[in-house]
């Protein structure tokens, strides 16, 4: 039998023990299908009750068992009696250990319960043998001599035995027969007949042998083979049942299976874990894929693989359609693999970190988070169901890479790169209400997925579609585009990059592309604080929503967020004019401090110090990691910074703040001891000695100790603007107050 160019032969247990004597190699793992533990139960139940099932079914009318292919090689052995005379041939399996050895015990357990069968009808299964060590080829000899009583364990039984050696307790592969001898003599005592089911014409259970050599392969595929391991795991019988889908003996069948075994074992080998195994990996991707289909054909997900078998690949009306997805979706990074020579430099070639390249796309993932080269596939296989460590975002731009290897042929490369950078976009520029994991939602965002990358285009008639500003920026540049030359295509893709902007182009505006460079040399995370002090020494920058006010601070987020336009907030327009004034006077040659210190000159040569000069001057103004704050529409100078959005949490008054830093340690160095402090829930600057306390008013500030207060007034004009710095009069204030109280207990002598 041939398929993808391929010799099979088609053979019962029976029929290849009578043509080939096996030999599991020292190399291979032990036999595992009789281990104890939770998983491997469940797998040899299932195996057994599947062999059992075909079994069982009337003579007239059953179905033939076809079990994996047997992978293996061959040896001719010679006779040293007789020049030229072959005495037999050895196969050593490469892979198919387990099956083999399952179908050896129970074929010998057919024939020591079948009466009356003569020792040379099962003769052939002294040609299956161990060879992994002496212990295991010796228990195998052993058995084949034993008959034993079938009213109790067959286990304790060969245990008792005079030749059952104390030290074949420590050897796996004994004591994993053991247990699978008692679990077939559980399984099949209520059959009669078992012998004649098992080796009789009707072939109920046959396997494929793939000689390796005959067929042009190497021993590099044993390495490839067994990487699914040296424990079973559910991924093997996982593999059964997905192949059990496909007709029997059918081209489809021979060609699902070969790739199950080559080519997707090679496609997954450089992913294996620390045990050689890459079962996990191919399950997680076998999740990933068919949760799409889930979500586009309103399917329940589940976490289950074999419901999910049932659920899209056997009962829907599309399984077979579903199934071809699936298979393309393995064979395409197979294909990339032989393209490229390994996945990674497939990523690699198209997408960057975080950073601008030509003819690339940033995805702001760091290394870390994506193993190597931004390889969402390596990400996906590893991180897909753990600890919610793939997104959604993953899931949907990996899904637009696959369709797009899918349908490589009907999609130019250039325009892959492009829509690649679009959907980048739209992914990056839509938050958590806008990209979610409910069904109709990830139903809708994964058709407008499909449409981008397979015809370029947006659908904004969906229900649950990315971010509308972003959708309506990309259909604004697919114009645009068209009338821009190279040279200002790849200048606005550069702007696309910057980690801050991820392709929102908007806020900076078309017109103002040319301040890109400008913008990368000033926009960086040494520059936070300079950049806020230079935009707001330039004007009031912040956005607002109904009761919040948004400034930048050190936190890269509050840029981004700054940066991008909202529905929630104001103002984001005269914010983005503040930016580009702003790059306009460094490009001309100013620095950010220059623009900083010529506000601040400006305002202290009037004697106007706005409330936008302290947030200029004093960099302790903006606390909090959120750099929002609340403000009191009466009073420009009574506002409250924020740690987080919520009010109940960590909150200061702006200039108290600023005195607590500025004098804390100096005051305690120059008295030896604790002077002031600043409670974290808006409270006032409390000051130890003496004890007193100071709040912050429009108009300066009170101060309270003991019973009595004290307002100090800061001067101002007639429209309320100070005319003083009133940050210099709290400290002048606060330093004699300090200074009095430590001369009227003779400080001097208190040193002493």
């Amino acid at each position: 039998m041939a398929t993808n160019n391929k010799q099979y032969e088609r053979h019962t247990f029976f029929s290849f023990l009578n043509k080939y004597h096996v030999s599991i190699p020292m190399v291979q793992r032990d036999y595992a299908q009789g281990r104890t533990s939770v998983d491997v139960n469940r797998v040899r139940n299932r195996f057994l009750d599947a062999i059992k099932g075909y079994l069982v079914q009337p003579a007239d009318n059953y179905e033939t068992m076809k079990m994996d292919f047997v992978y293996g090689e061959k040896e001719n052995v010679w006779s040293n009696t007789e020049a030229g005379k072959l005495d037999r041939i050895i196969v050593t399996p490469l892979d198919g250990q387990q099956r083999l050895t399952t179908l050896y015990l129970l074929h010998w357990y057919a024939a020591k319960r079948e009466k009356n069968l003569k020792r040379e009808e099962y003769s052939f299964l002294e040609h299956f043998t161990y060879d992994i060590r002496p212990s295991s080829r010796d228990f195998c000899s052993h058995l084949l001599e034993f008959s034993p009583s079938f009213d109790s364990s067959i286990k304790e039984q060969l245990i008792d035995q005079y030749w059952f050696m104390g030290d074949w307790h420590d050897d796996p592969t004994i004591i994993s027969m053991l247990v699978m001898l008692d679990a077939i003599k559980d399984k099949f005592a209520d059959i009669d007949g078992l012998w004649d089911l098992l080796v009789g014409k009707e072939e109920r259970i046959v396997f494929f042998f793939l000689p390796l050599a005959e067929n042009g392969l190497s021993d590099e595929l044993y390495i490839k083979m067994n990487s699914r391991g040296k424990k079973l795991t559910p991924f093997e019988h996982f593999k059964a049942e997905y192949e059990d889908l496909y007709e029997r003996d059918s081209e489809e069948s021979m060609n699902i299976n070969h790739k199950f075994d080559v080519e997707w074992a090679d496609t997954l080998f450089s992913y294996r874990d620390q045990e050689d195994l890459t079962d996990n990996e191919f399950m997680r991707y076998f999740f990933y894929i068919s949760h799409i289909l889930c979500y586009q054909q309103s399917v329940k997900k589940s976490n289950d693989e074999f419901e999910l078998i049932k659920l899209l690949y056997q009962e829907s009306p599309v399984a077979a359609q579903n199934r071809k997805y699936f298979e393309n979706a393995m064979d395409c990074w197979y294909e990339v693999k032989k393209q490229y020579g390994t996945i990674g430099t497939f990523f690699a070639h198209y997408l960057a970190q975080s950073s601008y390249e030509s003819g690339k796309v940033a995805t702001y993932k760091t290394v870390n988070e994506y193993h190597s080269n931004q390889n969402f596939f390596h990400a996906c296989i590893k991180l897909y169901q753990v600890n919610n460590n793939f997104s959604y975002s993953d899931f949907l731009f990996l899904y637009g890479i696959i369709t797009y290897l899918i349908n490589k042929e009907k999609i130019e490369e250039s325009a892959f790169v492009e829509r690649l950078r679009i959907l980048r976009n739209l992914i990056w520029n839509s938050n958590s209400g806008e990209i979610r994991s409910d069904a109709d939602y990830m139903s809708d965002l994964l058709a407008e997925v499909s449409q981008l990358m397979l015809e370029g285009s947006i659908n904004k008639s969906l229900k649950h579609g990315f971010n509308g500003f972003q959708e309506d920026e990309e259909i604004e540049k697919m114009q645009r585009r068209s009338e821009m030359t190279s040279l200002e295509i790849e200048t606005m893709y550069k702007f696309e990059d910057h980690p801050l902007i991820y392709g929102y182009v908007s806020g900076l505006g078309y017109d103002h592309l040319y301040l890109t460079d400008t913008f990368y040399s000033v926009f960086t995370s040494e520059n936070y604080k300079s950049l806020h002090r230079a935009m707001i020494s330039i004007g009031d920058y912040r956005q607002h929503d109904d009761n919040r006010y948004y400034m930048a601070n050190t936190n890269r987020s509050t840029w981004t967020q700054l940066l991008h336009k909202s529905r929630n907030r104001a103002n984001f327009e005269y914010s983005m004019k503040i930016v580009v004034q702003m790059l306009e006077r460094v490009r001309g040659g100013e620095s950010l401090d220059d623009i900083r210190e010529n506000f601040l000159g400006e305002q202290q040569q009037q004697q106007l110090f706005t409330w936008l000069y302290y947030f200029a001057k004093y960099p302790d103004m903006l606390r909090g990691a959120d750099g929002e704050l609340t403000w009191d529409d009466t009073n420009d100078y009574i506002c409250t910074a924020l740690n987080k959005h919520q009010f109940n949490g960590q909150h200061w008054n702006p200039f108290l703040n600023v005195l607590y830093q500025m004098l804390n340690e100096e005051l305690r160095e120059k008295y030896n001891e604790q002077i002031l402090s600043l409670d974290n829930y808006g409270g006032n600057l409390i000051m130890l000695h003496p004890v007193s306390s100071i709040a912050s008013t429009g108009d300066g500030y009170d101060y309270f100790v003991q019973d009595s207060s004290t307002h100090w007034s800061v001067n101002q004009n007639s429209d309320g603007v100070d005319m003083e710095d009133r940050i210099e009069v709290a400290i002048k204030n606060i330093n004699d107050i300090v200074e009095s109280y430590y001369n009227s207990i003779d400080y001097g002598n208190k040193q002493d």
